[in-house]
């Protein structure tokens, strides 16, 4: 099983402890992003130990990459609230890497640092940018399974022209990484 590379362009942390379990829909956007992160990994109720995830976001303005290693990764089960707290210890780490709460696990890294050395790793890989508009491109499943780098939220962000564009019609970033997953597991059958 060849690895996957899921990178998510996150809007800015806002997450708190507070505000994860307030009923106002205060992480209402960043929301989707989170529960992309345990819907990326468990697909069929089975942990995809060869996903590899970027979720690239900002921190009082300065920019961050938060890795997800699944071969190593420990502590995300597949709900939303999993997935919250991995992103609560990283922005803890953020603010104070010595304190208990801030302690990252197993499989989790937090790099300083936008996209941009994301995709100058993967420029040999086959990349897909993965847009949101009211139509579904053609030949999507060849396109998927063609693919091991998966870019998510970067619609209206320019990529080199090496990356193949692909829409999956008008859905959310969640929705889209299990579209993506399951056709990279019809692959794999």
């Amino acid at each position: 099983m060849s690895t996957h590379f899921f990178v998510f362009n996150a809007p800015p942390f806002s997450l708190t402890k507070r505000t994860l379990y307030s009923t106002e829909d205060s992480t209402k956007v960043e929301g989707k992003f989170i529960k992309a992160i345990s819907d990326a990994f468990f697909l069929s109720n089975e942990f995809r130990k060869s996903l590899y995830i970027y979720y690239c976001t900002t921190y009082k303005s300065k920019p961050y990459t938060v890795t997800f290693n699944g071969a190593n990764l420990r502590y995300l089960g597949p709900s939303f609230f999993s997935a919250a707290h991995l992103l609560l210890r990283a922005i803890n780490h953020i603010i104070d890497p010595t304190s208990k709460s801030g302690k990252l696990t197993s499989g989790l890294n937090i790099i300083e640092g936008s996209y941009e050395w994301i995709l100058k790793k993967h420029i040999k890989d086959n990349c897909l940018k993965i847009i949101r508009i009211e139509t579904v491109s053609d030949n999507i499943k060849r396109k998927i399974c063609e693919s091991n780098v998966f870019l998510f939220g970067f619609d209206n962000i320019n990529l080199p022209e090496t990356y193949e564009i692909a829409t999956l019609g008008p859905i959310d970033i969640d929705e889209q990484a299990i579209l993506t997953n399951y056709n990279l597991e019809m692959k794999e059958k």
